[in-house]
């Protein structure tokens, strides 16, 4: 699921409705999970879909679709979101550091 999420940020030419129906699904997906990664791509749904309700263009949204991306493929690549992620780790997670990624104490 989250990999087909993913690839629907990526693609280009979409109606907005159609953008923003992804940009939903992206929203729903990071909610479970309370943590300054997914506030931060939960703000920066936000922002495009009000960018998309002014009517802004897609070259104007490039930089904002390229980090919202960047980010959800943090969350997808994170076993605490996606348990499935811990077989495709090639450093050890003890290895690794990931201040974004800390849940809050009040959603565990």
């Amino acid at each position: 699921y989250q990999r087909s999420v993913h690839g629907g940020l990526q693609l280009k030419g979409l109606s907005v409705d159609e953008r923003l129906d992804i940009l939903l699904h992206v929203k729903w997906t990071v909610k479970e999970f309370e943590c300054a990664l997914t506030r931060e791509i939960v703000e920066l749904v936000d922002r495009e879909a009000d960018l998309l309700n002014r009517g802004r263009r897609e070259k104007a949204l490039e930089g904002l679709r390229s980090r919202m991306s960047n980010l959800f493929l943090q969350f997808c690549e994170t076993p605490e979101f996606n348990p499935e992620a811990i077989n495709h780790q090639r450093v050890a997670l003890e290895f690794t550091t990931r201040p974004l990624v800390k849940l809050d104490a009040t959603k565990r």
